[in-house]
């Protein structure tokens, strides 16, 4: 199925951005026990949403293990995206089996010693576009980058695009939110907290489309799991 005949952007049940709104207000903090939480006044695009589904999704090969140029096309496409936003956006490459793989980081509020983690990953299991696991994680970051520029923080937020999380490296000192999280341990780094954001889209069943083979599908996580096929915009 066409994706573009399939989201309709001129619809308002973005019902992916409630991610976005959530965690964009639950990370523009105030200091102290008694001061509110303010709300960006920056508004979610939904064109662009669409934008960045379209290219981790609608790619020429998927985005597991195997399929390293695609991974790295990628984390440039999430580089350049960032970029623009953040106070300073890096690569960090490390190698399995000599193969380089890249988690992708940008940062805000780089003028505060303590930070907040939002994570997502971008690679697949399988072959798999991964539409909701968890290309709508990935887009909730590229968005959050483009509403948290400018904002005057209280802590620093770093935004960072994991890969190798999906087997057969899940579980392993591979995965790239390990590779991460031993730099910030091996660095000392004070970490207020982490919020990882894993598929946070909004499916619904089509009227022809029996629910116990929509279910099994799911639960097995193979190639004939569409999420964008049963996606409400």
């Amino acid at each position: 199925m066409n994706l573009k005949n399939i989201i309709k952007p001129t619809r308002k049940k973005l019902f992916l951005l409630v991610g976005l709104f959530i965690i964009a207000g639950a990370f523009l903090l105030v200091s102290g026990k008694n001061e509110s939480i303010q709300s960006s006044k920056t508004v979610a695009d939904t064109a662009l949403v669409k934008k960045h589904l379209t290219a981790l999704t609608q790619t020429a090969q998927f985005r597991n293990h195997k399929n390293i140029d695609q991974l790295s096309h990628i984390a440039d496409y999430i580089h350049q995206t960032f970029a623009p936003y953040g106070d300073s956006t890096a690569f960090q490459e490390y190698k399995v089996d000599g193969k380089i793989y890249k988690n992708v980081i940008t940062s805000f509020g780089t003028e505060n010693t303590k930070r907040i983690i939002i994570g997502a990953h971008y690679d697949v299991c399988g072959d798999q576009q991964g539409a909701d696991d968890n290309a709508t994680g990935v887009t909730a970051l590229l968005e959050l980058a483009r509403m948290l520029k400018g904002q005057k923080l209280k802590y620093r937020v770093d935004l960072v695009a994991y890969t190798l999380e999906e087997p057969p490296y899940f579980r392993t000192e591979n995965m790239g939110s390990y590779i991460h999280a031993k730099y910030l341990k091996d660095n000392k780094i004070d970490v207020y907290g982490m919020a990882s954001v894993e598929m946070i889209g909004y499916f619904r069943l089509k009227a022809d489309q029996n629910r116990d083979v929509l279910c099994s599908q799911i639960h097995c996580r193979n190639r004939l799991f569409r999420p964008f096929e049963l996606l409400e915009f």
